[in-house]
């Protein structure tokens, strides 16, 4: 790994990712609602849970660590550091990467557009946490 960029900063938001997805995927909060709209049972999740928590991983450790990269950009570029060069970047991303690739997908798909607002709403929260934990660490 790049010395510049925090190992441990990349591995707690990777696993930060985890946990805001089992708060925001919880039957307290947007399970139901999700499953109903996308056709998903208990018993698909079931099936499912172990590859899906691999690819999640994967991908959540990929965008950890390219979030600390653009963070590091952000740093140089408009010299704000840490939390501050964080939280702005993970914003940006997600408005100009996450968000419009998510309405991408999902605009000509049948299902209820509100999918399209909860995995949003997972997005930007999981990325301002990620930006906040790797900006602590810079």
């Amino acid at each position: 790994m790049d010395s510049s960029i925090p190992f441990w900063g990349v591995i707690l938001a990777t696993l930060s990712s985890f946990i805001i997805g089992s708060i925001w995927y919880s039957p307290a909060t947007f399970l139901k609602p999700w499953q109903k709209m996308t056709g998903t049972s208990d018993a698909d999740m079931k099936k499912n849970f172990g590859s899906s928590m691999v690819w999640i991983g994967v991908s959540s450790l990929v965008t950890a660590y390219v979030l600390a990269h653009f963070i590091r950009y952000t740093e140089h570029v408009t010299y704000t550091t840490g939390v501050t060069a964080g939280v702005e970047t993970a914003l940006w991303i997600w408005l100009g990467i996450g968000l419009t690739t998510i309405v991408t997908a999902g605009a000509m798909e049948s299902r209820d557009k509100m999918v399209m607002a909860i995995t949003a709403g997972n997005r930007l929260v999981t990325l301002l946490v990620m930006g906040l934990i790797i900006g602590a660490f810079m």
